[in-house]
């Protein structure tokens, strides 16, 4: 009998005849799952599962006894996204650094979620906020699988509170590594304890939980809240909610670049940089979002077909500043006059925005520094080392939008 195996953090799915079942998971170590089916397009049940332990796992359906191993990840594969502490990490402990853009289709609108696809996969973004509609699960399904091959996050954004409806949700889309849930309170002050504690009950992957809404209206302590979602168009409020709440912050909404009617999707493309920019370096998630009303394809986060702005290939220098900063950066009081993310004495990232700044000090330790002066809005770099004994004066253009990294190099 051959044994199907499936990577840790896999997607493990079968099917069975008759009406919906219930089927629990276990190790031989007494690690268990409990996973209910769904309806699958050929009228058959499918139950999906994804496990976390390596090894032999057992279940039964219809009264057989089943098997399947569970293989150790693949190199790509870093599991689902857990909370520790204040931040946030992969499963297996990699510090978690997404770029999210967002996309909402419309109800009725064609379906351009073919090239917005490859555009997002071509773009620097790694995470996509997707509007999660009654009746097209099917679709969301393959568009959630889809980026996950492509190694790319889904936040999906819940407006319903129909039981029923959020069972059918979980247990089809919970085995995707790559899932973290969003209920959208929509301003209308609403008690989501109810929906979160039932999508909690029903995902065995334990994802990520938020409800995006201000902190007035939507209260950011309950356990079951893995972190903040919230809309801010002032980016130096982040540095209050991280010490106001102690967990991890992701502005969802900040502003959309665009020619929208509305003050939210009219930003210029330098204003959404540096908000983006600016809460990145105060230690949040930062979403990003486009609104040009005659942009060919539609706009982008109304489910358009690619960006047209300039924003989102100017993010690419802050996806390879993610890409390479070290672990352990946290937000430091040290330049109030700046934000700035630090491993203190090896490393500093300082972002000045709209100020234009001649020059910038930094008291570092002893030592030989990598220097980086980042154009944000030219996506330009100039590079030099300095060896230091006190003290680093960086010399700035005094222009707008710019940022200094610093790595010790002995």
């Amino acid at each position: 009998m051959t044994v199907s195996e499936v990577e840790r953090w896999g997607v493990f799915e079968t099917s069975v005849d008759g009406g919906p079942v219930a089927v629990e998971f276990r190790t031989a170590d007494g690690d268990a799952a409990y996973v209910e089916s769904f309806d699958g397009e050929d009228g058959r049940q499918l139950v999906r599962f994804m496990p976390d332990v390596e090894g032999e796992w057992t279940y039964e359906l219809a009264g057989v006894p089943e098997r399947f191993v569970c293989t150790p990840a693949s190199e790509r594969n870093h599991g689902p996204v857990r909370r520790v502490g204040a931040d946030l990490r992969w499963a297996d402990g990699t510090p978690y650094r997404p770029l999210t853009t967002t996309w909402f289709d419309q109800p009725g609108a064609p379906d351009r979620w073919t090239e917005a696809c490859r555009a997002i996969a071509a773009s620097p973004f790694d995470r996509v906020r997707l509007r999660v509609r009654r009746n097209d699960l099917a679709r969301l399904d393959a568009r959630t699988r889809e980026l996950l091959a492509a190694g790319i996050g889904a936040e999906l954004v819940i407006s319903e509170t129909d039981e029923l409806f959020l069972r059918e949700l979980v247990n089809r889309l919970a085995a995707y590594r790559n899932v973290t849930w969003c209920f959208d309170d929509g301003g209308e002050r609403r008690d989501w304890r109810r929906e979160a504690e039932l999508v909690a009950e029903y995902d065995s992957g334990r994802h990520l939980i938020s409800v995006h809404g201000a902190p007035v209206a939507v209260d950011p302590g309950p356990p079951w809240l893995s972190h903040l979602s919230v809309p801010l168009e002032n980016l130096r409020g982040v540095s209050a909610l991280r010490r106001d709440y102690g967990k991890p912050v992701h502005v969802d909404s900040c502003g959309y670049e665009g020619n929208g009617a509305e003050p939210a999707t009219s930003l210029t493309g330098p204003e959404l940089l540096t908000r983006i920019w600016e809460g990145t370096v105060r230690g949040a998630q930062v979403a990003h979002g486009e609104w040009y009303v005659d942009a060919e394809g539609g706009p982008w986060s109304g489910g358009g077909s690619r960006p047209a702005g300039v924003v989102a290939q100017r993010l690419r220098l802050l996806r390879q500043v993610l890409a390479e900063m070290p672990d352990g950066v946290e937000p430091i009081e040290d330049y109030r006059d700046a934000p700035t993310l630090a491993v203190p004495g090896s490393y500093y990232l300082q972002y000045l925005g709209e100020h234009r700044f001649p020059e910038r000090t930094f008291s570092l330790p002893e030592g030989t520094y990598r220097v980086e002066v980042l154009d944000v809005w030219n996506h330009a770099v100039r590079r030099f080392h300095e060896t230091v004994t006190d003290t680093l004066t960086v010399r700035l253009p005094g222009t707008q939008y710019q940022a200094v990294q610093i790595r010790r190099a002995s």
